[in-house]
């Protein structure tokens, strides 16, 4: 990645994006939502964070921590200034978003972090652990999903957020898992590399 104190014109702190998830596995929609707010200008860099245990999802055994590493790092194969962080699964414990943004606001001092997040998600952000640091370390980018009016639902904190000015994919990990557990084509959802490791790795059979 660039030097964190220049945006890609020099002249101005680098917006990074800090995007979050499972990314079990990464697919079509990802890679498109990341590159759409690059184009838009919303943010200028791009930050993949798979989570070792998400602290808002139901409880699933997902694949192995390399092996979503390896799928985010081919999932983001050609696309520039986008790179993928081990920060969470190297941590131990639930992957709560106020650590993982105090270790970035200690490696990127200069920077201007923007949590790139859905708009469910965003209804609930109040109650997310330490949810007042979170929003102080960060802007807040968020994604459309469904019919979430984002006006009517802004959580009851001091926060700077923008919607994001991107069409959503409708595609989901879970559609993926299912449609390879029943044995249905589900390669047209996946980066390329990254239906390749699930093949090779025989995963979302069980």
């Amino acid at each position: 990645m660039a030097h964190p104190n220049a945006g890609p014109d020099g002249d101005r702190p680098v917006r990074l994006g800090i995007f979050g998830g499972t990314f079990d596995p990464p697919h079509i929609g990802h890679v498109s939502v990341t590159r759409a707010l690059q184009e838009s200008g919303a943010v200028d860099e791009i930050l993949w964070i798979p989570a070792r245990v998400p602290p808002h999802k139901p409880l699933r055994r997902p694949a192995a921590p390399e092996v979503r590493m390896e799928m985010a790092r081919a999932a983001i194969e050609g696309s520039a200034r986008q790179k993928v962080s081990d920060i969470e699964l190297s941590r131990e414990g639930p992957s709560y978003t106020v650590d993982t943004l105090r270790t970035l606001r200690a490696g990127y001092p200069e920077a201007t972090l923007v949590l790139i997040m859905g708009s469910d998600q965003f209804v609930d952000l109040a109650a997310w652990h330490e949810a007042d640091e979170v929003v102080r370390l960060a802007e807040v980018c968020v994604l459309p999903r469904g019919t979430v009016d984002l006006p009517a639902v802004v959580p009851p904190l001091e926060v700077v957020w923008s919607a994001a000015q991107v069409s959503p994919v409708d595609v989901s990990s879970s559609e993926v898992r299912r449609l390879v557990r029943e044995g249905h084509p589900y390669r047209h959802l996946v980066p390329r590399r990254v239906a390749d490791v699930i093949e090779r790795e025989v995963l979302y059979l069980a």
